[in-house]
């Protein structure tokens, strides 16, 4: 209740903070908000312009844009999602268990993370689809093994921090056992780092979703996704193109909102940042009791 009331006070994170969530809920209803069967076609009203029965227009195969909108939001974000958790479950625990036992096997893990920090996230996934397959299921672990180094990382470095604190030293004196340190003392005190990780890597989880069905190996046809819907609308920029309206306000609506939600939840929960946000605020009526 606390993190909220401190979230609350940023106007701006607050109200994307109901967009992001809005999207959640278009995603989770989906199938009973679409205006018509996204997946239908219609070849006689293929490429209609914008108009009361079709906010976005129809695609060449008379298939509603809106419709499609709708529905690959369902798709991108149940994708993004599912690849976030994956990084999270698998690099979470491995980064606090290396970061808490140190030794060999920390230093393996770490020179295995800076190898993959080299290359480009989205050339890893690109190598990781074509072994898996171009599929929903291929971006999921593509993308959840790209982005994993990052949460071994920082999942580490919290929890060396959280190491030398004299609860967990007490811990080890009463005869504790390492995996019970870890759940009951670590995990709690290094979640908020974690959440806020989470939460601004979100938008590269989406980006890089998009990208690859762009490039034809995430979500094929005649599933939607907006990566994939702006591949097909720029086949008809100068007929049509109206089509990548849809898609490209979504996606990049989406990615504003989660970096300002991210933003505004690091802010809440780093108390030298509110300090420092608060200065100006503090300074300026300083100034205005002076003049009084």
């Amino acid at each position: 209740m606390n993190l909220l009331k401190l979230y609350a006070r940023d106007r701006l994170g607050l109200f994307f903070g109901v967009v992001f969530v809005a999207f959640y809920v278009v995603a989770l209803f989906a199938p009973w908000i679409v205006p018509t069967d996204p997946l239908e076609m219609s070849l006689g009203e293929g490429l209609l312009p914008p108009s009361i029965t079709h906010w976005f227009g129809t695609d060449q195969f008379g298939r509603d844009t809106l419709s499609r909108v709708i529905l690959a939001t369902r798709v991108t974000l149940q994708i993004t999602t599912s690849a976030l958790l994956f990084a999270l479950l698998l690099g979470v625990p491995l980064g606090m268990a290396v970061g808490y036992g140190g030794g060999l096997a920390d230093a393996i893990v770490m020179r295995l993370t800076d190898m993959m920090l080299i290359f480009p996230t989205i050339m890893i996934a690109i190598v990781i689809v074509v072994v898996v397959g171009p599929s929903e299921k291929g971006v999921v672990i593509a993308l959840g093994l790209s982005q994993l180094p990052n949460f071994v990382r920082i999942a580490r470095s919290a929890t060396l921090a959280v190491r030398q604190e004299s609860y967990v030293e007490a811990a080890i004196a009463a005869g504790a056992s390492w995996h019970n340190i870890l759940l009951r003392h670590v995990l709690h005190n290094i979640a908020a780092p974690v959440i806020v990780k989470a939460t601004i890597a979100l938008p590269g989880f989406v980006i890089g979703a998009s990208s690859l069905s762009y490039l034809g190996l995430g979500v094929q046809p005649p599933m939607p996704e907006w990566g994939q819907m702006l591949n097909e609308a720029k086949n008809f920029m100068t007929r049509a193109p109206y089509l990548i309206a849809g898609p490209a306000l979504a996606l990049s609506l989406f990615v504003l909102a989660a970096n300002l939600v991210g933003d505004s939840l690091n802010e809440a929960l780093d108390p030298k940042l509110r300090s420092r946000r608060s200065l100006p605020a503090k300074m300026m009526r300083r100034r205005v009791v002076s003049t009084l």
